[in-house]
């Protein structure tokens, strides 16, 4: 049975970032075909390297969800955006078969004088993708022309853009790669490279699930710990393996949607507004646009009913008792535990006994399933030791990206003079 359909992680990929901003909609896709139009123009018969540097140019501001520095990215003189590309790359680095080839991300904003100490392999492909990306820039937000584009990368070639990225995107010209930016064909068709084998589909899938939920250290465990927990029950409840797994990817993919919701919003502290509530709120349908049609159909009601309720009164569907099955009930269990026993902006974790009378509360007033509630009373001290300890790895490697982030963002950010 196949639970999440390998071919179609690029497009919930794809999706995902489309929703990170409007202006960077497709923008990933279009510098994926101008990169390869550039590999063309080197010559490259790698098929593995072509397809790694098309899943870079796809996801080379993946970063950009954790920082506030989207107004530069869609200017063509930018200014400080090392904050997105350093995260970019410790996400793919830390979360993907790339490895240090990941580096490339770090450096697509960099002149070329800044990175002739890197490795040539890095520093070539790094100019590549900087060119590629400001090429797509141009055409899309500074709307001039092909010739003034050129001439622009002409004027800075040497100290902006290396002279072998600057002859290659000139090259391009045979293949009227200006015009393809426009051709949603184009964009499609170059998408075909990046086949992925099982294995990597879930870890890019990953990647883009921890870039949302690293957005602060009260969040980096959210998904994971409902995963968990939500495994966890579904065992205790005797329930089918085949429902637990599909309750398990249901947890993975439940908050795909946030990638669209401001970091204001999500981690305001203190009581939102009632139009901050229905853009939280809109998370789910989010998440729907995303695995609508990539993602077996149980799965994805698991997904994006996590935050129905039996009497009505949740969201987004207001759907009732009879209306959801037991593994969606017990995915908005998990999914409000693990919410309550972890700390966030606006709340410290709460303890053992204020989760257990929630529940009970919400029990009482016909919110949720009495069996599920049961179990997790039942069971707590241990589903919760176990959920802890599968994600514990996962906030140990939060807190080394984010020293490493610090300590990059250290190197490559000027000094101010006092």
């Amino acid at each position: 049975m196949e639970i999440i359909h390998s071919n179609k992680i690029i497009t919930i990929i794809r999706r995902s970032l489309n929703l990170i901003d409007k202006r960077l909609t497709e923008h990933g896709v279009k510098v994926m075909v101008v990169l390869q139009d550039m590999l063309k123009a080197e010559g490259c018969q790698n098929m593995e390297l072509k397809k790694n540097l098309s899943l870079l140019a796809l996801l080379h501001d993946v970063g950009a969800y954790r920082t506030e520095e989207i107004d530069d990215l869609v200017k063509f003189e930018i200014g400080d955006v090392w904050q997105h590309s350093i995260y970019g790359y410790l996400f793919l680095r830390e979360f993907t078969p790339l490895g240090e080839l990941a580096k490339v991300v770090l450096y697509h904003h960099a002149d070329c004088q800044e990175v002739a100490n890197q490795p040539e392999h890095i520093r070539r492909y790094a100019q590549m993708l900087h060119v590629a990306d400001r090429a797509v820039v141009w055409h899309d937000e500074v709307k001039r022309s092909e010739d003034q584009l050129n001439k622009h990368f002409s004027l800075g070639m040497g100290t902006k853009f290396s002279p072998e990225a600057v002859r290659l995107w000139l090259k391009c010209q045979e293949y009227k790669t200006f015009e393809k930016i426009d051709d949603s064909r184009c964009l499609d068709a170059a998408l075909n490279c990046c086949c992925l084998t099982d294995s990597e589909a879930t870890d890019y899938l990953a990647m883009v699930i921890h870039a949302i939920d690293f957005r602060s250290r009260d969040t980096v465990t959210h998904t994971m710990g409902v995963m968990e927990i939500g495994l966890r029950l579904a065992q205790r409840m005797s329930i089918p393996e085949d429902d637990c797994q599909k309750i398990y990817y249901g947890a993975m993919l439940h908050d795909l949607g946030k990638i669209g919701t401001p970091v204001s919003v999500l981690e305001k502290p203190g009581r939102l507004t009632p139009q901050e509530t229905a853009i939280m709120q809109n998370h789910v349908v989010l998440s729907g646009q995303i695995i609508d049609g990539c993602v077996d159909e149980t799965v994805s009601r698991i997904a994006l009913r996590h935050h129905e309720k039996l009497d009505g009164s949740g969201y987004p569907l207001g759907l009732k008792e009879e209306d959801l099955t037991l593994p969606e009930r017990l995915m908005t269990t998990a999914d409000i535990v693990s919410a309550l026993c972890m700390s966030r902006s606006y709340k410290e974790a709460f303890s053992k006994e204020q989760c257990l009378s929630i529940l009970r509360d919400m029990l009482e007033n016909g919110k949720l399933d009495p069996r599920t509630v049961t179990a997790m009373e039942t069971f707590f001290d241990e589903i919760m030791a176990q959920a802890d300890e599968e994600c514990r790895p996962l906030r140990e490697t939060y807190e080394r990206i984010s020293g490493e982030y610090q300590a990059i963002l250290k190197k490559y950010t000027p000094k101010e003079t006092p």
